[in-house]
């Protein structure tokens, strides 16, 4: 890689109260919303996080290519210089300026012809406390290029609310509805009591965390009742602690049910959230069905219960239409593949059996009627 060219790092006007401080000095922030899923030791754990999951690569590419470009702060504590707003920046930079970190993290930067170098400093906007950095975060960096999943999202939002601020004003900022927020606030709090009661993230059965499962879940009525919330206002503001004691096992169950815990050798009854939450709505909402199920542990099954067989078919029927008709449409696409002539010629065959039964019920049902 060629030696890199100094350059000035390009600037917008700053602010009386911005100071350009050495990247070096500045702190990665732990307690960062993104980083709700990993627990790190070292910041060198945060900067692989971050390129794994963050494209921090992107920006890496970038700065070498076109020098880096300060088109706004990064969001600092005063006290004790942790980065609350531009934590991919750093991790950039740092990469960049380290090759003994780039060594350790097994990273290599891009190949640029004439790489631009990295600033000695960069502008920093100091803050007293997170509640301070609020008014500048709000939604252009959560919603910006690089968004915020709905659990680091509900974290921030749920941090607002807690220090006083009221959902309407979250909702502005964030740019999201009322209505939303208030469900990711809702999910965040009942996520935080689980967890107490022993449910463990980190365990699951997928390798992602669904978090819309269970602020969707909060919302079906059956699942208010499971959880002994029933018919609470929904749109009253959040509670700390949603969920009563008396139904603390209700609502682990209900963990493990939306997202397996393989430590006890429960895997997920969700496998996708349309229709198996709807599913497990309906489940819960008949008596007999939610004894299967918790019984059984088989949603299927215990849906049996609760939807008579002709519903079941017709469902089945004409999601197994649907899968036909895209499979048609992407037949262009096939390669000759002599195996898949055969799954085809077998669909062939089920579907002239399952035409014949049609036929066969419907000659039964005219004779029942004579």
């Amino acid at each position: 890689m060629a030696t890199a060219k100094k350059s000035a790092p390009a600037s917008a006007p700053p602010r009386a109260a911005d100071m350009f401080v050495a990247p070096s000095k500045l702190k990665f922030d732990l307690d960062n919303p993104r980083f709700i899923e990993g627990q790190f030791s070292t910041e060198d754990d945060i900067i692989e996080h971050l390129v794994d999951e963050a494209d921090v690569n992107e920006l890496v590419q970038s700065i070498l290519s076109a020098g880096y470009v300060d088109y706004e702060p990064l969001i600092v504590l005063e006290k004790d210089n942790t980065v609350l707003e531009g934590n991919r920046r750093l991790a950039a930079l740092r990469l960049i300026v380290s090759a003994e970190l780039r060594k350790k993290l097994k990273y290599q930067l891009p190949s640029i012809e004439e790489p631009e170098a990295a600033p000695d400093t960069v502008r920093v906007r100091y803050v007293k406390n997170r509640s301070e950095a609020r008014s500048f975060i709000g939604f252009k960096h959560i919603n910006g290029p690089f968004k915020w999943d709905a659990l680091a999202k509900a974290k921030y939002a749920a941090e607002w609310f807690n220090d006083g601020a009221d959902i309407a004003t979250i909702s502005r900022t964030l740019g999201d509805g009322h209505n939303t927020v208030r469900r990711l606030v809702n999910g965040w709090y009942a996520l935080q009591q689980a967890q107490k009661d022993g449910f463990d993230v980190s365990k699951i059965s997928k390798r992602n965390f669904s978090f819309s499962h269970l602020y969707t879940a909060l919302t079906r009525a059956s699942v208010r009742d499971y959880l002994g919330i029933g018919d609470e206002d929904v749109s009253a503001p959040p509670q700390k602690s949603p969920i009563p004691k008396t139904h603390q096992q209700q609502l682990g169950q209900l963990m493990s049910w939306l997202y397996g815990q393989e430590h006890k050798d429960e895997p997920t009854l969700i496998q996708s959230q349309n229709p198996d939450l709807n599913i497990l709505s309906k489940v819960l909402a008949h008596p007999e069905g939610k004894k299967m199920l918790l019984a059984q542990r088989d949603l299927h099954v215990a849906y049996a219960r609760v939807e008579p067989a002709s519903t079941r078919f017709e469902d089945a029927l004409m999601k197994a239409a649907k899968q036909c008709e895209d499979a048609n449409a992407l037949s262009g696409g096939f390669d000759g593949d002599p195996t898949l002539m055969k799954v085809a010629e077998g669909m062939q065959r089920t579907v002239r059996s399952l035409n014949a039964a049609m036929k066969d019920r419907v000659a039964q049902r005219s004779e029942e009627e004579l």
